[in-house]
C-alpha cells in the first residue's frame, strides 16, 4: 500500500496572476482619483493658510494705517516673521511660500495688497488673494 501525500495547500500560478491583474485594474482607476483628491486638498490648505496672514495684515493696518509687504519662504527669506508684522505660519504652513506685495499701479500698499500662497511641492496649488481697501473687497481665487 502506497501512501500518497498531497501538497495542495497553496495558490496556483494562474490564481496569483488573476489576483495581481485584478489589483492592477483597480489601481489604474483609483490612482488618478487619489491624485485629484491630493491636489484639491493642497489648494484647500493653501486657501486656509491665507486667513491667519490676512488677519495679521488687517491688524497691522489698524495700527499703522498701511499694509506691509514681505514674504515667508521655508528655509529662505522670512521677513513677515522678523519684520514689523511678526507673523509665521502655523502647523503645516512650512510647506508653503507666502508673498505679500502691493498690487499693480495706481494702487499702493496703503490701499491694498496681493497675497499669494504657493505649495512648495506643487506649484499648481497656488491661491492668490487681493485686498482693495478703497472698495473694501477681499477676493481669493
Amino acid at each position: 500500500m502506497k501512501l500518497q501525500i498531497s501538497n495542495s495547500r497553496g495558490f496556483t500560478l494562474v490564481e496569483l496572476m488573476i489576483t495581481v491583474a485584478i489589483i492592477a485594474i483597480i489601481s489604474a482607476f483609483a490612482f488618478p482619483a487619489y491624485q485629484g483628491y491630493v491636489a484639491e486638498a493642497r489648494i484647500g490648505t493653501a486657501r486656509l493658510n491665507t486667513e491667519p496672514l490676512r488677519l495679521a495684515l488687517e491688524d497691522f493696518f489698524l495700527d499703522n494705517n498701511s499694509y506691509i509687504a514681505g514674504s515667508w519662504i521655508p528655509g529662505g527669506l522670512q521677513d513677515l516673521q522678523t519684520g514689523n508684522l511678526g507673523w509665521r505660519p502655523d502647523g503645516d504652513g512650512g510647506n508653503y511660500n507666502y508673498v505679500v506685495a502691493a498690487p499693480a499701479a495706481p494702487l499702493t500698499i496703503f490701499t491694498g495688497y496681493s497675497l499669494t500662497v504657493t505649495d512648495t511641492n506643487d506649484a499648481a496649488a497656488t491661491v492668490t488673494c487681493n485686498r482693495d481697501q478703497t472698495n473694501g473687497t477681499y477676493v481669493c481665487n
